[in-house]
């Protein structure tokens, strides 16, 4: 089997197992958030990215290390993180994560730089969107690299990683793609998507950014009120961008996104969940709520309706290239069958944790 269903595979699995040890109280909050981030998500984004970038830019698909190398030494770091976490938290070998993952981040941005150069025509805007969620992965990880140089600074490190990582990297890398996938999921054409594209990047990446510096302000007394002000400022602008893609679904789509099956009714719901998980998000840095049902509600209520609602429909093409047949189509139908009823349970259930309801 191609390594890309295999990380999709392995990515759902690592959301699962996450999702039930934060609900049975088994795991600290930070090894649950490294099973379903780096151990799951982190390799699969990589992955997926180096089949969409050749698409993006109408080039030759990956072949060799870069199809294979990132991903694996991403996933790799992720493990060390994890083992790390489960056992006596060093932070040399965090840090050393942090350097696996970091090489994989720069190689692969390294190669989308020399591909979007050497491309003809006009770039797709997505790929915008990918370029800036590897470089809030790499910021978020060489915080966790410095973090041994300045250790009286490891609090607001930690949550500058954290932000930068989740809203970041998985959410500007989710909300690029999404723009692209769901009408294709559907079947139909989005022309406002080109113009979201180009236009809500800096409004995203300024309140991913503003959100990661305000959290780790917040760990200090003297410039917890900025921080506060500047967390609440970033979730503004992030939701705005949200809204706004969400406001034209619904205009353009309607009805199709509330379909019982395919997969664009569980991505949808997975973007319904990102805006209240914002707010939640807010609440935890305050000290409204417990790491533990802010991390729970994240991966269940945004991640597992995304990642399955995307393989549902991808892995069909992933597990057998080339042009698409009946064996395709009856395949995704049966991955999608319920999908957005699923989608929008994990949505409903994810809140519901994320509030201790």
């Amino acid at each position: 089997m191609p390594l890309l269903p295999l990380l999709a595979i392995a990515a759902l699995i690592s959301l699962v197992v996450s999702g039930v040890l934060l609900l049975l109280g088994h795991s600290t909050p930070q090894l649950a958030a490294h099973i379903a981030f780096a151990l799951g998500v982190l390799p699969l984004i990589l992955a997926a990215m180096a089949y969409f970038v050749p698409v993006l830019t109408r080039s030759a698909g990956a072949i060799g290390t870069v199809s294979w190398g990132p991903p694996l030494l991403a996933w790799f770091g992720g493990a060390l993180a994890v083992f790390t976490f489960a056992s006596d938290f060093s932070q040399i070998r965090l840090s050393a994560a942090a350097v696996f993952g970091g090489i994989a981040a720069i190689g692969f941005a390294g190669w989308t730089l020399f591909r979007v150069r050497r491309m003809f025509g006009p770039r797709h805007r997505g790929l915008d969107w990918y370029l800036a969620a590897l470089g809030f992965l790499i910021l978020a990880l060489l915080a966790v690299m410095i973090i041994p140089l300045f250790p009286d600074h490891r609090d607001a490190l930690r949550l500058f990683h954290l932000h930068a990582n989740l809203l970041g990297f998985v959410g500007l890398t989710a909300l690029g793609t999404l723009q692209v996938l769901l009408p294709t999921c559907l079947g139909q054409s989005d022309p406002g998507a080109a113009i979201r594209l180009r236009q809500d990047l800096k409004w995203a990446v300024a309140g991913s950014l503003t959100i990661a510096i305000g959290a780790s302000l917040f760990t200090t007394t003297t410039m917890s009120v900025y921080g506060l002000g500047l967390s609440f400022l970033g979730a503004a602008l992030y939701a705005g961008v949200v809204l706004n893609m969400l406001g034209a679904w619904c205009s353009r789509f309607g009805r199709a996104l509330l379909q019982r099956h395919g997969a664009a009714s569980s991505l949808f719901a997975a973007a319904l969940g990102l805006p209240g998980l914002l707010v939640l998000g807010a609440a935890h840095g305050i000290g409204w709520l417990r790491p533990r049902h802010a991390v729970a509600g994240f991966v269940i209520a945004f991640l597992l309706p995304l990642v399955s609602g995307a393989a549902a429909h991808l892995l069909p093409v992933w597990l057998r290239p080339g042009q698409q047949g009946p064996w395709h189509v009856a395949l995704r139908t049966r991955f999608c069958r319920w999908s957005g009823v699923r989608g929008l349970l994990l949505l409903l259930f994810g809140l519901a944790i994320t509030l201790d309801l």
